[in-house]
């Protein structure tokens, strides 16, 4: 049930999203992102990356039995890494990071101010530095 509280924290919540939109560290992503769409050896290298990861994936289905295994594995990180080390990439992947930082921090603090006992997706390496003990050895993904 939807009440007028309810309501304020989600106009609150929006006017959040819109300061994070409007910051400095948005901008750069975003110039970082166009960059790197309009960068045409970055695209070149992706779309080779994707053809050498089809091969992969038809290799992995076999495993290191398939006759190509080694050389499909070598020539798909070698397409990775000549794409991620292009500095148009590495500029995208760095402002990605730190926007990505921001919100996860963001949405940590907003957890926390509710309870310290709120789970919190674990997915990213952030959330996994106050882990504390784990009834379940850490296998649960909770930030505990």
């Amino acid at each position: 049930m939807i009440t007028e509280e309810t309501v304020k924290v989600l106009d609150k919540i929006e006017m959040l999203g819109e300061m994070i939109g409007n910051s400095d560290l948005y901008d750069a992503y975003r110039q970082a992102e166009q960059a790197l769409e309009a960068d045409d050896e970055a695209h070149l290298l992706y779309q080779a990356f994707l053809k050498s990861k089809e091969s992969y994936d038809e290799v992995m289905r076999f495993g290191k039995y398939h006759p190509d295994y080694q050389t499909v594995m070598m020539d798909t990180r070698k397409r990775k890494r000549a794409y991620e080390m292009l500095p148009v990439v590495m500029d995208f992947k760095q402002k990605e990071m730190a926007l990505q930082t921001l919100v996860d921090e963001v949405i940590t603090k907003l957890a926390h101010a509710v309870s310290q006992n709120v789970k919190i997706e674990a997915g990213n390496p952030f959330f996994q530095k106050d882990v504390g003990g784990c009834s379940t050895g850490g296998s649960c993904n909770c930030s505990i």
